[in-house]
C-alpha cells in the first residue's frame, strides 16, 4: 500500500510537467536553440554563403571593440533612449491623468491617442519622412511662419536622430497612456478622498499618492520601454538607413548591415549577444534599484 502511495504521488509530481512539455517544447525550439546557435555563429566567421565555417573565438568581438561604427552606434542607442523613454513616460502619465479627469468623452481620446500604438510602423515612418521633407514637408512649413528656417531633419548630422526619436515618442506614448490608465482605475477612490480631508492638495496627492501607487506599472514601462528601445530598427532603416555618417545608426541596424550587406554572420552574432547581455544587464540592475522604491500595495 505504500509503495502504492509513492508511484501515485510521483506521478501527480511529474502531472504537471507533461501538461508545460508542449509550451517548453516550443520555448526550446524557437528560443533556446536560436540562442545557443547564434552564440556558436559569433565565435565563427561565415559568409551565409558558403557552407564552410571558420572558428575564430573571440576575434569577432575583438573586432567589434576596435570599429568605430559599433560604438557610435551603441552610442545612438543609449541616445534614443533616453531621448524617447523619459519623455513618453511623461506624456503618457500626464494624459492618462487629463483623461481620468474628464467627464466625459474618455473613451474617445484614449482611441485617439491609441491610435498610432497599433498603427502601422512602416506607414508611419514613410508619412513622417514626408512631413520631414527639407522643401515640402509640413514640419518646416509651418516654421516658416514664424521666421524660422527649418533644417534638412533627416539628412543632417545634428538632427537626425532626433527626428526618429520624436517620431519613436508619438508612437510609444499611447501605450504608456493606456496602462496608466487601468493603474488609475485600479486605485482605490477612498484613499484620495482620505488624503483630502487630512488637507493635502492636489500635488501633494499625486507625489505622495498617486506615483507611488503607479510604481509597478512605471517599472513594467521602464523595462520593456528598454527593450523597444534597443529593438528599434523598422525607423532607422526607413527614414534614414543609418545616415549621414551614422549619425542615427543603432545596435539593430548595424547587426542587420553585418549580416545582409556585409555578410559577415559571426560580427552580426556577436552584436546580438552584446545586446542581449546589455539589456540583460540593465533589467537586472532596473529590478535590483526598484526594490525600495516600487510599491506592490
Amino acid at each position: 500500500m505504500t509503495k502504492l502511495k509513492i508511484g501515485y504521488r510521483r506521478k501527480m509530481l511529474l502531472l504537471p510537467f507533461l501538461f508545460l512539455l508542449p509550451a517548453l517544447l516550443l520555448y526550446a525550439v524557437f528560443f533556446i536553440y536560436p540562442f545557443l546557435y547564434t552564440l556558436l555563429l559569433s565565435f565563427q566567421q561565415w559568409n551565409m554563403i558558403s557552407p564552410e565555417r571558420t572558428f575564430v573565438g573571440l576575434s569577432n568581438y575583438a573586432a567589434l571593440m576596435h570599429d568605430e561604427v559599433f560604438w557610435k552606434s551603441l552610442l545612438n542607442t543609449f541616445l534614443y533612449l533616453l531621448m524617447t523613454l523619459p519623455a513618453s513616460i511623461a506624456i503618457g502619465l500626464g494624459l492618462a491623468l487629463l483623461i481620468e479627469s474628464l467627464q466625459r468623452g474618455r473613451t474617445v481620446y484614449r482611441f485617439i491617442f491609441y491610435l498610432p500604438v497599433i498603427s502601422s510602423i512602416a506607414v508611419i515612418a514613410i508619412i513622417w519622412s514626408l512631413m520631414y521633407d527639407y522643401q515640402s514637408g509640413i514640419i518646416n512649413k509651418l516654421l516658416s511662419l514664424f521666421g524660422i528656417n527649418g533644417p534638412n531633419w533627416l539628412s543632417n548630422s545634428s538632427t537626425a536622430l532626433w527626428a526618429v526619436a520624436i517620431v519613436g515618442i508619438w508612437k510609444s506614448f499611447g501605450y504608456e497612456m493606456l496602462l496608466y490608465v487601468s493603474g488609475l482605475k485600479a486605485i482605490d477612490k477612498g484613499l484620495y478622498e482620505a488624503a483630502e480631508l487630512d488637507g493635502a492638495g492636489r500635488f501633494r496627492r499625486l507625489v505622495h499618492l498617486t506615483l507611488p501607487l503607479l510604481s509597478p506599472i512605471t517599472l513594467f514601462i521602464i523595462i520593456m520601454g528598454v527593450i523597444s528601445s534597443f529593438q528599434n530598427f523598422a525607423l532607422i532603416k526607413i527614414m534614414t538607413n543609418g545616415g549621414p555618417n551614422n549619425s542615427s545608426n543603432v545596435l539593430v541596424y548595424q547587426l542587420y548591415q553585418e549580416a545582409f550587406q556585409f555578410f559577415s554572420i559571426g560580427k552580426a552574432a556577436a552584436i546580438s549577444v552584446i545586446l542581449f547581455a546589455i539589456v540583460l544587464l540593465i533589467t537586472a540592475v532596473q529590478l535590483r534599484l526598484s526594490r525600495s522604491s516600487v510599491h506592490y500595495s
